[in-house]
């Protein structure tokens, strides 16, 4: 096959100011378009002889010294060409179409075992922007992922294919994990690669602590109300009662507001507040009832929450009534009346004696 009369690079779709690197590049993409195993079977034997017209023209070109003599041949073949024939100069080879991707590579990024990513799409057209007649999905799923609705396209600008990620488990192995999706678009297939990195799920964080329960805090666990007696009272002794939280009371009251030796005179139930006031007063005692020292309990419940109040007495017996004016004039007279029946005693005795004295001598 004479060379000269082939346009080597028209057939790498190149300029003849091509570096060695965009002679290998265009090479490359042009065998992947024309392997027979991508192509019908009736083309098998014209992709066959592209394939030697692409092999001859990269082994021409990438070697600087056939490339040289090569165009030294083209030059001088031309000029002759002209010369003989003044056929004007030949129109440019069209460039071949070739499948742009975006992106080139899907890449799912790191993605924790039993964690579903998002969705990636891959957009496929040509490089003219012309219209593709055919393309499917030739590999719809693979080890980790899979297209989503796959389906065959028809005379379209451009195929968006939808990629998910299948459930990964505690069982799939850790690491980064590659695939390839091949797509045929009209005779033509390309090759994605599809790229995962699988990591260990990080530990669940520590469980919360519950919440504390709320306590009831009293300012006076147990109150002395002294001394008490029948009939008597004492004074008031007050006790308050809250959250350790200060949180608001909903129902605050006392179950028993009365005892042997004691009451309560303050307002039994209250609603809507953070303090409960208790006021509590010894008396009234039972004339009947045992003396001694004694101790009761008092029960207060915040919102279902119940509390002991220690409340103690001594039992004593009445004490003698204060000394007044009146009580003094009342002593008074009785003691002279004691004086003046003791006086008259004393006489009487002394004339008893007298006579009895007189009735022996005499």
């Amino acid at each position: 096959m004479k060379t000269t009369l082939i346009d080597l690079y028209a057939v790498l779709g190149l300029s003849k100011d091509a570096n060695p690197d965009t002679i290998r590049k265009a090479f490359r993409a042009r065998m992947r378009q024309t392997h027979p195993d991508g192509r019908p079977p009736e083309d098998a034997e014209a992709a066959h002889e592209e394939m030697v017209l692409l092999n001859l023209a990269y082994e021409t070109l990438r070697d600087p010294g056939k490339r040289a003599a090569y165009d030294l041949d083209r030059r001088t073949a031309g000029n002759a060409k002209r010369e003989q024939h003044r056929e004007p100069t030949p129109p440019p080879t069209p460039q071949p179409r070739v499948i742009v991707l975006d992106p080139e590579a899907v890449d799912f990024g790191s993605v924790f075992s039993g964690e579903t990513p998002h969705d990636q799409i891959i957009t496929v057209r040509l490089s003219d922007n012309a219209t593709i007649r055919y393309a499917w999905a030739l590999t719809d799923c693979g080890d980790f992922w899979q297209v989503v609705e796959p389906q065959p396209y028809r005379d379209v600008s451009a195929v968006r294919l939808r990629l998910r990620v299948r459930p990964l488990s505690a069982h799939d192995a850790l690491g980064l994990r590659s695939d390839r999706l091949r797509i045929m678009v009209d005779d033509l297939i390309v090759v994605v690669l599809v790229r995962i990195n699988i990591v260990a799920a990080p530990s669940p964080p520590p469980p919360a602590p519950p919440p504390k329960p709320r306590a009831i805090i009293l300012n006076h666990r147990y109150i002395n109300l002294g001394s008490v007696w029948p009939g008597g009272e004492t004074q008031e002794q007050t006790v308050e009662a809250r959250f350790d939280d200060g949180s608001p009371i909903r129902v605050a009251r006392v179950l028993n507001t009365t005892g042997s030796f004691w009451h309560v005179t303050s307002q039994r139930s209250m609603r809507d507040t953070t303090c409960l006031t208790i006021r509590i007063k010894g008396g009234p005692v039972a004339t009947d009832r045992a003396r001694g020292r004694f101790t009761e309990r008092l029960q207060v419940q915040l919102d279902g929450i119940t509390e002991t109040v220690g409340v103690t007495a001594f039992i004593t017996t009445p004490p003698a009534p204060p000394l007044t004016l009146a009580n003094w004039q009342n002593f008074r007279l009785t003691c002279l009346g004691v004086i003046m029946l003791l006086s008259l005693l004393v006489l009487v005795g002394s004339l008893l004696f007298a006579g009895a004295y007189e009735l022996l001598n005499g």
